[in-house]
């Protein structure tokens, strides 16, 4: 019988802490094992409690989430954070801010008026709590530090052999879980005179996507945009796709642009990393892409990379080391779409290099 997960949960409402251990007591795999009412009292019960999982509420008196996440980088760095997010403009800032402090994923506190509150928010949880029991055991992504020599590299038998070297036109990245914290480790060391434009599609609400692009802005030598329908694609500059759309790419004249198309969910996601790769696959070979798939949860970029690659452009994927959940990279690397898997802290090096070809 598997071990099961250890709970603690910091909130400061009674109603809401109430209301999370009823919805965590109906899965037979975790175990609630206290709850704390404020940042004070969390740092106390992780220390004497050591659970495996934290829900973290970001408004809190005797120290807010932030400050708890910062005293545990020093003090407790091997817990899993979860942070519990209103869905407002200011509490988008704030997760973004705990992200970059070391938690490894997010969840939007469902409405309290609504019927199947608890329904939601159970649903939410048995899929978070899948994906903390992988990394429960491991240093928090925000120390910059590897996964444990339990997971290992994946051997370069898994991938293809390298298309002739040409400059690209764009580079195209895809991330979901864990995607906020490792896409500011690859983009705030690009250098400011890079010859390419970016775009990243990261899974996320759309107040988030907007608050990540701004966050990135500040921490990035390059600009940093959200994208709006019609876009020019600039060389040196980082272009978010938006929420609740997708974003393509198209050639207009001789320069690129974005264009914002609705549509269905693919891979339950909105915006989907599949169909912008699948665009630029229309306009391979004139235009070569290098794609970067990161770390993240389910299969969305792993088709887009490898028809991206048949169509002869360069694809990186993360390693499984490296990454908080490896499924989307794990999956572009068993299709056989990866030409080099690379922990994180070599990728921004790899994109570099690859640039400079020409």
């Amino acid at each position: 019988m598997s071990k099961k997960t250890r709970l603690l949960i910091v909130d400061d409402s009674v109603v809401f802490r109430t209301c999370l251990r009823s919805c965590v007591n109906t899965l037979a795999d975790v175990e609630v094992v206290g709850a704390a009412q404020n940042g004070r009292d969390a740092i106390v019960k992780i220390k004497s409690l050591k659970p495996d999982l934290v829900t973290l509420d970001m408004e809190m008196p005797h120290l807010n989430g932030i400050e708890v996440l910062e005293r545990l980088q020093k003090e407790a760095p091997n817990v899993c954070v979860l942070v519990l997010s209103s869905a407002s403009e200011t509490d988008a800032e704030r997760t973004m801010q705990a992200l970059k402090a070391g938690a490894f994923d997010f969840l939007i506190k469902p409405d309290p008026s609504n019927k199947n509150q608890k329904e939601i928010l159970l649903s939410m949880l048995k899929e978070q709590i899948s994906v903390a029991r992988s990394v429960a055991s491991v240093v928090r992504q925000a120390t910059g530090v590897s996964r444990s020599n339990k997971r290992q590299t994946t051997k370069a038998t898994h991938t293809r052999m390298a298309p002739k070297a040409r400059k690209p036109d764009i580079v195209a990245i895809g991330s979901s879980t864990g995607g906020p914290m490792a896409l500011q480790k690859v983009l705030t060391n690009i250098p400011k005179n890079f010859s390419v434009p970016i775009i990243v599609t990261q899974h996320m609400p759309k107040l988030f996507l907007a608050s990540l692009a701004k966050r990135m802005n500040t921490d990035s030598k390059l600009e940093c945009k959200l994208i709006e329908d019609g876009m020019p694609l600039e060389s040196g500059c980082i272009y978010v796709a938006p929420g609740e759309i997708h974003t393509e790419v198209e050639h207009v004249g001789a320069k690129l642009h974005a264009k914002l198309v609705d549509g269905p969910k693919v891979h339950h996601c909105k915006p989907a990393v599949d169909i912008t790769f699948h665009s630029l696959v229309k306009l391979a070979p004139r235009v070569n892409t290098l794609a970067i798939v990161l770390t993240g949860m389910g299969a969305d970029g792993a088709a887009g990379a490898k028809a991206l690659a048949d169509k002869h452009a360069y694809v990186i994927a993360q390693d499984e080391a490296s990454s908080v959940v490896w499924g989307m990279p794990g999956e572009t690397v068993r299709l056989g779409a990866a030409h080099e898997v690379l922990p994180l802290n070599e990728i921004t090096a790899a994109i570099i290099k690859r640039c400079e070809v020409g």
